[in-house]
Order: C-alpha cells, then structure tokens, then sequence
C-alpha cells in the first residue's frame, strides 16, 4: 500500500474524524499539522481552499471527511468500521446525514447567536437532537455505541464536536442535562479509546481556541 498522508489541524472537527477513522482502521499515516492561521502557498496544490482535512496517496487527493473515511474503511476489511447488516450501514450513513445537515451546523448557529429569542430557540433545537441521540443509544442494549457494541463511522463522525462541548458550556452555558445517561456514558466510553486520548485536546484549550470564532 502507498503511504496515507492526512493534512490536519488539532482545532478542526472534520480533520478529527480522519485521524480516528485511520487510527482505528489501524493504518499507518504520515500526519501533517496546516497552520490554519497562517496556511502555506504548497498547501494550495493540495486544497484550493486551504481546508482540512485533506488526505494524499501517491498522486490520488481527496478532500472531505465524510468522504475521507469511506474511503479509509474500503481500504482495508479489518476492523470494519460500518456494520455487516446492509440496513444497518444504510441506518448508520443517515445517523451520519443527521451529524453533517443538523447536529454540526446546529454547534456553530448557537455559537455566533447574539438575539436571545434566537439563542432560546437553537437551544430547544439543540435539545431534541440529545433526545434523538439519547433514543438511539439506549435502543440496542448490547454496547455503548450506536450500533450496540461495535464502533462505527457513526460514532467517529459524531463524537468530535461532543470533545469540544465545553465551547457551548462556556460561551453559550449549555450542558448535557443528566439524564441523558447513555449519551453521557458514550462519550465517556469514546473519551477512554486510545484513539481519542492520543489526539485529545483540553476544554481549555478549544475554548481559548474558539474565542475569535465566537467573537466575530
């Protein structure tokens, strides 16, 4: 196999689900850090839009991170990161349409809302989808993950804005209300993987991270 390079930022949530997927595809990868403040004029030939994630193969580039990680989980058969049952992929590919049109966009709206009907209203919002996600855990009592015991590309395209969480804690103070049991014990399962831990960044850290965006 030629070697993967990944072109990634520590800040990035969509860099973030390439880094998992590749580690717990268990595949080798050179990782190389885009200062997205002060990108490079050769990053350019690689993403005309200076965005991360990018991934290189020799002279095949791809760009995307949903994309990204399908094409990670075609490479190698083993650990499948999708589940066996075509219904089930097919489930897990719509949990992930559900990630991309409403629970990620839904992160940044209550970030930049300044109205505070408005803010009231993203945050009714942003609760339904925790209940949604809720119902989905505690449906399949078999494991913590969202198809029961079996990490999937579901959970790796999910779980890095709930590692960043502590953003809408401190700038727009939303917490995961308690009894979303098997949500929070989710992400604490996903928090132990030594995946996660060797990429993790502090609350501290996004929040310093997150003051510009929010601020603008």
């Amino acid at each position: 196999m030629e070697p993967i390079e990944l072109f990634s930022a520590q800040i990035c949530p969509f860099a973030h689900r390439c880094r998992l997927a590749l580690m717990e595809k268990q595949l080798q990868f050179d990782l190389i850090e885009i200062d997205l403040h002060n990108k490079p004029s050769w990053y350019f030939k690689i993403h005309p839009d200076g965005a991360v994630p990018a991934l290189r193969q020799g002279n095949f580039i791809l760009r995307e991170s949903l994309v990204i990680n399908e094409f990670i989980e075609e490479l190698v058969g083993s650990p499948a990161l999708l589940p066996a049952s075509v219904h089930q992929r097919a489930e897990a590919r719509l949990w992930i349409d559900v990630a991309g049109t409403q629970f990620v966009p839904l992160f940044y709206r209550l970030l930049k809302a300044k109205d505070p009907s408005q803010k009231k209203s993203l945050v009714n919002a942003m609760h339904t989808l925790l209940g949604m996600f809720e119902d989905q855990l505690i449906k399949d009592q078999s494991g913590p993950f969202w198809f029961g015991p079996m990490l999937t590309l579901t959970d790796i395209a999910i779980y890095p804005w709930f590692e960043r969480w502590p953003v809408l804690e401190h700038y727009c103070n939303l917490k995961i209300p308690a009894e979303r049991a098997a949500l929070l014990n989710w992400i604490e399962v996903m928090q132990a993987r030594p995946t996660v831990r060797e990429g993790s960044q502090s609350a501290k850290f996004y929040i310093a991270e997150y003051a510009e965006y929010v601020a603008s």
